[in-house]
């Protein structure tokens, strides 16, 4: 029997790859989908956080396009940075010419020195942003951006994830961007679909139409290696020859036994950040045009704001308007909610997306756990070896948070389909 732990996209895409294969979904939640759900909310419509389709792989393109016939949007990304009062057009280091001259000036001068001496050859990301970028971009947005959003000190985080999710222009493109010419988007998401109605959720739930044999509210208590079993903790029990598990993997490490005296040494050391979603309805309409804005500067709490309004206009009701707040934290440092909540009100106000006399006319406060896996020198030395023990007793990690990586949709749905053929 093939058993698949976890009703997210990749414990769907992995049945819905199997082609007639036997197997079984366990999820722990009531519904399908993971993170890769919606809520309703008073009648607006909420994600877990932001859930983009960046779809370049023509068959992702194909199959979701199978999934959802004429139900998705296609969007060019209109993202900014708010930096002192202003907004500049993301990425921050291909449109320099929106700050201040003085900035503009410091800002280009770092980066070219940086490429005169030899860009992107830091051992960490720290080194690796100065090197890269220069000492102005690094002040501006890069550092204070990213230590906002990882909660770690950046020198201790590796550089396995840059090279794709940070852009990186050229020397050519830096100078036209800080001169106003030539303008072209850069990075992975400068296009993306977004569901006409229903939220990200619409997704799973069409993943979840094409399998069978899920299981909901059923919580994994023990996986035992030596007999192949998963025991739930309703007491129920059940055998696998296969196991697929989207648990994320410093939690499965904790319900493995016997586990090798080596692996649990290490088990507690895969860190993570945890995201507080704090999402708003306002009955106000189109109170910013962009899809999502990041803040750097540390008199704001959240590291970036969203508009679900401007994904779908069925997200949010007529005449309204739909925030959605990302707050992260460490979880040995878990935040008091309310105070977070009234600080993040606060702060919306102070830099201009809300009104003192907005009203709130929904809220919705969503808390992810595992958000990003920190790319540390600990994951770079034993995550292949811990994956590698796995996969000797059968045991196949997928999905984000199960191989311990940083990963859009449709790697996720990508993976699946490979772990699912690799059994063939």
């Amino acid at each position: 029997m093939i058993v698949i732990l976890g009703a997210g996209l990749a414990g769907l895409s992995v049945a819905l790859h199997l082609k007639g294969r036997e197997y079984q979904i366990f999820e722990r939640e009531k519904e399908a989908g993971g993170l890769c759900r919606s809520v309703l909310q008073d009648g607006f419509t909420f994600d877990y956080s932001g859930h983009l389709l960046h779809l370049q792989h023509p068959y992702t393109k194909e199959l979701v396009m199978k999934l959802l016939p004429g139900l998705l949007l296609k969007h060019q990304r209109r993202a900014a940075i708010y930096l002192g009062g202003r907004y500049i057009p993301y990425p921050f280091q291909a449109n320099l010419w929106a700050l201040p001259k003085e900035l503009r000036r410091e800002c280009l001068l770092g980066y070219v020195k940086a490429h005169c001496d030899g860009a992107g050859k830091g051992v960490d990301f720290l080194s690796w942003i100065y090197q890269t970028f220069g000492t102005g971009i690094a002040k501006y947005f890069m550092i204070p951006y990213n230590e906002k959003l990882w909660r770690v000190p950046l020198q201790e985080i590796s550089l396995e994830w840059v090279e794709r999710f940070v852009p990186r222009p050229s020397l050519e493109e830096v100078i036209d961007g800080a001169l106003g010419i030539n303008l072209k988007g850069f990075g992975y998401n400068q296009e993306f679909f977004y569901p006409i109605q229903g939220g990200i959720g619409v997704l799973a739930d069409a993943f979840l139409s094409k399998v069978a044999d899920v299981h909901f509210e059923k919580e994994v208590n023990l996986i035992d290696i030596e007999r192949r079993v998963v025991r739930f903790k309703d007491g129920d029990e059940v055998a696998y020859r296969t196991l697929f598990s989207s648990i994320p993997l410093s939690e499965l490490l904790q319900r493995i036994a016997p586990l090798p005296k080596w692996i649990g040494s290490l088990k507690d050391r895969l860190r993570y950040v945890s995201v507080v979603n704090i999402n708003l309805g306002v009955n106000r309409a189109r109170i910013s045009d962009y899809h999502w804005i990041y803040y750097p500067e540390p008199s704001y709490p959240f590291y970036r704001v969203g508009f679900p309004g401007n994904l779908s206009p069925h997200m949010a009701p007529e005449g309204t308007s739909s925030i959605s707040v990302e707050i992260s934290y460490l979880p040995s440092t878990s935040p008091v909610v309310e105070n977070i909540r009234e600080e993040t009100l606060s702060a919306l106000v102070s830099c201009g997306i809300l009104r003192d006399d907005d009203e709130i006319l929904a809220e919705r406060i969503l808390e992810v756990k595992h958000a990003y896996a920190i790319y540390d020198s600990f994951r770079s030395q034993y995550l292949s070896k811990i994956l590698r023990f796995l996969r000797s007793q059968h045991i196949h990690p997928i999905g984000r948070y199960g191989v311990w990586g940083y990963a859009t949709m449709e790697d996720v749905i990508l993976q699946g389909k490979a772990e699912a053929e690799a059994l063939s």
